[in-house]
């Protein structure tokens, strides 16, 4: 024991004495003890503090100590250090995460080993930010939100941020058809539907949208032709069909055998 305490002792003595370019060579790998010295460095900068929050072997107390330091925690890159790093507290990390940037708030919400509350206050921080992004970063954003903001991005009006959410790899079905169903959804969003490869092939998601009497007539009439004499039907008699596509259904179940 007295031996390990040694060693303890002499890697945090070289973490404190460390000269700026030996810290720049081993904090990003060096073991707790030695990060725990490297804490009460004079040399010990923001850009070096940054190296440590890189390290997974950072223990609690040595991130309690970076998050104390208003001379570290005024650099961007320390704040999203501390909210990342899988040792820091959770009350710091909470406290933190409103200081960050929508791309590292996307990935604080999508990373299933964050605490489940960070991850849920990121989405919730990114939900409140999504009307006051750029409509590029918007489309940018549409393509990697994670689940909790897919609702949300799918009544979105600008027709790029529908086409991006539409192609993000976390949409489902379920929400497709959810909103291909809605009575209440944005006819913008139905026509999305309508023209994207992925959705629109899937009998069950054009049958959907021959349904809502949202859907904008000219996509109806054009969805009328892959559907089969049932589905035909069963558009016709639903009173909330409108009336020009009744008709073509009449026309078109007329026409088969």
């Amino acid at each position: 024991r007295a031996a390990m305490e040694t060693r303890t002792q002499t890697k945090e003595t070289e973490g404190r004495e460390a000269g700026v370019a030996e810290l720049e060579r081993t904090l990003p790998s060096a073991p707790g003890e030695y990060l725990a010295g490297a804490i009460e460095n004079p040399r010990l900068t923001a850009e070096l503090v940054v190296l440590i929050l890189r390290n997974r072997s950072a223990g609690t107390e040595t991130l309690r100590r970076i998050a104390s330091e208003p001379k570290w925690t005024r650099s961007y890159e320390v704040k999203r250090g501390l909210v990342k790093h899988p040792h820091t507290p959770n009350a710091i990390a909470l406290n933190l995460v409103k200081f960050l940037f929508w791309k590292d708030l996307a990935d604080t919400a999508d990373d299933a080993f964050v605490f489940p509350p960070l991850r849920r206050r990121a989405e919730n921080l990114l939900a409140e930010r999504l009307p006051e992004m750029a409509l590029g970063e918007k489309i940018t954003f549409s393509r990697v939100a994670g689940r909790g903001l897919i609702p949300r991005l799918l009544e979105e009006t600008h027709p790029l941020v529908l086409e991006g959410t539409l192609w993000n790899g976390r949409v489902t079905t379920s929400d497709v058809l959810a909103a291909a169903s809605r009575p209440t959804s944005r006819p913008e969003i139905l026509e999305a539907i309508s023209r994207h490869p992925r959705w629109s092939s899937r009998r069950d998601v054009r049958l959907a949208l021959l349904r809502n009497p949202r859907t904008p007539t000219p996509v109806s009439l054009g969805l009328l032709g892959g559907a089969s004499p049932d589905e035909l039907r069963s558009v016709a008699e639903l009173p909330t069909t409108p009336r020009i596509v009744r008709l073509a259904c009449v026309r078109l179940l007329s026409r088969k055998p």
